[in-house]
């Protein structure tokens, strides 16, 4: 017997999150969140269905095998989508095309605005489910893209902003290394797909109050606990969104890219790099090169990427970063 929709989205920042909404509101669909550590193993769990939706999660070659034999299996009782804005290797998208799964596919826009525009026409001029697309745009600093440029000028920008911010914030307090925060990170999106604005679901503006009312001492701490290489500058951090706390860095070591670290499990580091839009270097290119050569995942956008790796790695991994920026991008 199949599950009739599910969905299974990147659970770690809004884009991700607005996937699953927009599904969820279009389909009913049961929810699942992953990143991208997780999501061969997420994928594992899900039984058969009759149709399957893959959102904001990027692959790698440490990664794509299992992703791979996961939809294959999936693919046997029901229709796959996989939407994406990561850089792809196309040889990925051609074992992709081989298995018949339905791939769209786009590094120029965020995956909330691609599932957006891919479905607009079913969504009917929907207000709620195109304002959370452009909060995915937004937090993922995709925002000035064609497509979400477009959507976002339909509405007051500091409305958006401040809708964004709220989901953003709201996501970073809840977290999302235990049941309950993924249980909560799930409410999160259906009370999305229910019609609600951010600012709208329970608790989202306190959870997002608290979050800021802690950066306000994690700035002054990444100044005080960060470390400067060559090129960038790191840190070591309990902070849930380490992406906030990469872009701290570029602004207190006044470099071009920050690099967060967090243990994720005893003996595992999550890596999150950020870099400023002057860098010319693409931090997704690098971090996946470095990723296949510590047979390890990482990857992401020129702008914004990470990686999990064995705490054992972490000198390794911060002198090779430190020698690919060194190079000419």
């Amino acid at each position: 017997m199949t599950t009739t929709n599910v969905v299974v989205s990147h659970r770690k920042d809004a884009d991700g999150i607005g996937c699953a909404a927009i599904i969820r509101f279009l389909t009913g669909a049961k929810v699942y969140l992953a990143d991208y550590a997780d999501m061969v193993e997420i994928l594992e769990t899900v039984k058969p269905v009759d149709e399957l939706y893959v959102c904001d999660l990027g692959l790698n070659k440490s990664t794509f095998p299992g992703f791979l034999d996961q939809l294959k299996r999936l693919r046997e009782t029901g229709k796959i989508h996989y939407f994406d804005h990561h850089p792809i290797d196309p040889t990925f998208m051609v074992q992709l095309e081989n298995a018949k799964i339905d791939v769209y596919h786009s590094t120029v826009e965020c995956a909330s605005v691609l599932v957006y525009k891919r479905y607009e026409e079913k969504l009917n001029g929907s207000v709620k489910m195109k304002v959370v697309a452009c909060c995915g745009a937004i937090t993922d600093y995709m925002d000035s893209q064609p497509l979400a440029s477009k959507l976002i000028s339909g509405f007051d920008r500091q409305f958006l902003m401040y809708e964004a911010t709220v989901l953003s914030f709201a996501i970073a307090t809840i977290g999302r290394d235990s049941k309950e925060s993924n249980s909560k990170l799930i409410e999160v999106v259906e009370e999305l797909a229910a019609g609600k604005f951010p600012h709208e679901i329970e608790n989202a503006p306190v959870l997002a109050e608290e979050y800021a009312d802690r950066a306000s001492s994690l700035l002054e701490r990444v100044a005080k606990e960060g470390k400067r290489m060559k090129n960038f500058a790191f840190v070591r951090t309990k902070e849930s969104a380490t992406g906030n706390v990469a872009n701290f860095l570029k602004g207190a070591f006044d470099v071009e890219v920050g690099v967060a670290i967090r243990e994720e499990e005893p003996g595992y580091f999550e890596i999150s790099l950020r870099s400023t839009d002057e860098s010319k270097h693409d931090l997704g290119k690098i971090v996946g090169k470095i990723a296949t050569r510590l047979n390890t995942s990482g990857g992401g956008h020129p702008n914004a990427s990470g990686a999990r790796i064995k705490d054992t790695q972490l000198e390794q991994f911060l002198s090779m970063l430190d020698s690919e920026l060194s190079s000419p991008p």
